[in-house]
Parts: structure tokens; C-alpha cells; sequence
């Protein structure tokens, strides 16, 4: 009898090789999905079940449900938040403004962060002046300026768009500038080499890199941009999340404060995968990544 060719062999082998890695892929899912759903389902059965023990109740103050509520009133009061029912307002008009203003917020101080990030990173000069403004300004809280934003736009929606702005403007503007200043400098200098110009460099050299960076901070960009948007509707009191958080704390009711607190957090999700799912359409080259 024949022996085997090298090539039945190292076709045997080959998969000898790969069947492990796929065994072992999933079962690392199938461990993943286990704990997540055992941690979420603890952490809700502890929230329903522990305020019940009276024993809790008396020697911690917060476990009383008047402080927590509970996931089935928040639930329940979920559902009528959404079909806007049992005297409740619907949420959906109020969820609109926030997310709105967040958006256009998140826009332009993307749009601002990014090319004045390229363009002082394709002028040293610049920024060596502008640089220590820039991080003075920065350094200013957020929540010190919502007051000035409120005065200035003289309207709950511009405050909001303006805060929002102020907010995610300089995330957006150091990794714009560090991804230009970073650039490798053999590609600049073959660039200038091949007769290109500062402002070939700056657009055809240092934008791609400037773009994936941008791209990689944009899920920050709209979580921290929902923040300066909720931030200015609870100082406004208009419209909005942070209108109806405001409403929950006045009266204290435990049950709609942690409802917002549900939904905000369910936008503020969305907001980022579908951030993530436009920075894979826009930029495939960049965020494929590696597989690990």
C-alpha cells in the first residue's frame, strides 16, 4: 500500500490544528453569554428580593424601597412611560429632544474637533501658541460653563446643542491632533519628496490617520455628549431627560428616577453600536482590526 502524499497529510493536519480553536471559541462564548446573563439576572433578583428582608431594611437605610424601588415597578412604570398611559405623559417626545440635541451637538464638535486638530498638527507654530489655551480651556468643569451656555443661547435646545459642544469638542480635538502629530514621518517626507505641498500633507497624509483616530473616540463623543445634554436640561428644566429627572427627584419618586436612569441608559447604548456600526461602514480600512 502507498503511502499517504505530503499533501493529504498537511490537509489532516491543518484541521487537526483548527478543530481546537473552534471548540475552544465556542465554549469561551457559550461561558461569556452564561455569566453575563447569571451576573444581570443576580444583580436584578438581589434588587427585587433583598429590600423585602426587614432586617436589611432596618440597619441600611438605602435598601428601604422607598429609596430603591423595585425592576417590577420600574418595569411597569417603564411601560407606561412608553405608551403613555395610567396618567402618565408618553416619554417618547421628551426622549426625542434629548437625543436631537445630542446628536447635533455631537456633530459639530466633531466636525470642529477634527479639523482644527488637523490643522495645528500640520502647523507647529500654531500649535506651540494655541496649545496651552486649548488645555487651560479644557480644564475648566463642564458643569461651570452650563450656566453661561444657558445665558448665551437663551434657549433650552441651544444651551443643550452648545454644552454638548463644549463637551465632546476636545475629546475630539487632542486625538485628532495626536493622531496628526503622529503621522510617520517617512510618509510625510516621501510625500514632500514626490512634490507634494503642506496642504497635499495635511489633507492626503495626516487626514486618514487623523479620521481613524476621530473615528475610534466617536463612541466617547456621543455618550459624553447624552451627558452634557441631560446635564443642561436639569439646570434649564425645559424639555427633555433631564427635565423628567428633575421631576423624579422633586417629588421623590424613586421609581421614575430609576426609569430615566433605564431608558438613558438604553439610548445612550444605541447611540454608541450605532456609532460603532457608521465607523465600520465609513471606515473598514481602519476598524477592522485584528482578531483576537
Amino acid at each position: 500500500m502507498s503511502a499517504p502524499s505530503s499533501t493529504a497529510v498537511t490537509s489532516v493536519q491543518a484541521l487537526t490544528l483548527r478543530q481546537p480553536r473552534t471548540v475552544s471559541a465556542r465554549a469561551t462564548w457559550i461561558v461569556v453569554v452564561t455569566v453575563r446573563t447569571v451576573l444581570v439576572a443576580g444583580f436584578f433578583a438581589a434588587w427585587q428580593w433583598l429590600p423585602t428582608i426587614e432586617a436589611l431594611r432596618t440597619r441600611i437605610t438605602f435598601m428601604d424601597p422607598f429609596f430603591i424601588s423595585s425592576p417590577q415597578l420600574v418595569a411597569e412604570r417603564m411601560w407606561n412611560l412608553i405608551q403613555g398611559s395610567n396618567g402618565y405623559d408618553s416619554i417618547w417626545p421628551n426622549l426625542q429632544f434629548t437625543v436631537v440635541n445630542t446628536l447635533i451637538g455631537t456633530v459639530i464638535a466633531v466636525v470642529i474637533g477634527t479639523l482644527l486638530g488637523l490643522l495645528l498638527a500640520n502647523n507647529p507654530l500654531y500649535e506651540r501658541i494655541l496649545r496651552p489655551i486649548i488645555v487651560v480651556l479644557n480644564a475648566i468643569p463642564r458643569v461651570a460653563v452650563v450656566p453661561i451656555m444657558i445665558l448665551v443661547a437663551g434657549s433650552a435646545a441651544k444651551a443643550s446643542i452648545l454644552t454638548a459642544i463644549t463637551v465632546v469638542v476636545f475629546l475630539v480635538f487632542f486625538n485628532a491632533l495626536e493622531a496628526g502629530r503622529g503621522t510617520p514621518k517617512e510618509m510625510i517626507d516621501a510625500a514632500r519628496v514626490a512634490g507634494a505641498g503642506p496642504r497635499d500633507v495635511m489633507v492626503r497624509v495626516r487626514l486618514p490617520y487623523v479620521l481613524g483616530w476621530v473615528a475610534a473616540a466617536l463612541p466617547n463623543a456621543i455618550a459624553f455628549g447624552l451627558v452634557g445634554t441631560v446635564t443642561t436640561e436639569i439646570f434649564v428644566g425645559a424639555s427633555g431627560m433631564g427635565q423628567l429627572l428633575t421631576t423624579a427627584v422633586n417629588t421623590a419618586d424613586a421609581t421614575l428616577t430609576f426609569s430615566v436612569v433605564v431608558f438613558l441608559g438604553f439610548t445612550g447604548a444605541v447611540l454608541v453600536l450605532g456609532v460603532g456600526r457608521l465607523q465600520q461602514a465609513l471606515m473598514p480600512w481602519w476598524s477592522g482590526g485584528s482578531a483576537r
